[in-house]
């Protein structure tokens, strides 16, 4: 599990890395945060012994990009992510950090509606399977995809690299502003590496009870 500090407030999300690193130990820092907050949230999960995913979704032009991912060097930070834009995808891999890059394929909230407004004449699967062909052609270290698509992506593109899956909501839970969802269990089988998951968890009645629940659904699924 990659919990998502989906917080405005850097006290309010770090108090929640306090109160669940015993259980996980992956958080996700978004753009919200960062902006918020900047390096010293990312610094202080990682001095806890935990990992860290920088979730900025990079796109700019290239040479921006390599300049941005090389701050990310030494600060802790395991995954960051990109567009999943060959370009984009290059020069991040260019910057030679010890960071991972995931290239972000279609946001899971992506639905039909949005892909009409692209022109695209393919469904929205074969626009996933087209950009994470491309970028994990460059070398990128993996992708983020919603789970619906990642049982495809291990089909075609082998286990040799790290899928990030959002969208993540167990049995029962709101499913908020996503389209293309998964519960935990069922994206595990898929073949999903780190599931990403903020609000099942922030805003359960029981937060912890609600990360044992999930960490059984995998266990019972593995």
């Amino acid at each position: 599990i990659i919990f998502a500090l989906d917080f405005a407030d850097p006290k309010e999300a770090l108090a929640w890395v306090d109160r669940l690193d015993s259980q996980v130990r992956f958080f996700k820092v978004g753009l919200q945060l960062f902006l918020a907050g900047g390096w010293p949230v990312v610094e202080y999960i990682a001095k806890r012994g935990n990992k860290v995913m920088l979730d900025l979704k990079l796109y700019d032009i290239p040479a921006t990009v390599k300049l941005a991912v090389e701050q990310f060097a030494g600060r802790g930070v395991s995954l960051t992510t990109v567009h999943g834009y060959g370009p984009v995808v290059d020069a991040a891999l260019s910057a030679g950090t010890d960071v991972n890059i995931l290239a972000v394929t279609v946001l899971t909230s992506f639905g039909d509606d949005e892909l009409k407004e692209l022109n695209y004449q393919g469904s929205i699967s074969d626009l996933v399977k087209q950009r994470a062909g491309k970028v994990l052609g460059l070398g990128c270290h993996g992708v983020v995809c919603s789970a619906q698509e990642s049982n495809m992506l291990r089909v075609a593109y082998g286990l040799d690299f790290t899928m990030v899956t959002p969208g993540i909501r167990p049995a029962g839970a709101s499913v908020n502003d996503q389209q293309r969802i998964s519960t935990p269990g069922s994206a595990l089988q898929n073949g999903s590496d780190y599931l990403v998951i903020g609000r099942p968890i922030r805003d359960a009645e029981n937060p912890e009870k609600a990360v044992d629940d999930i960490f059984y659904e995998i266990s019972s699924v593995l």
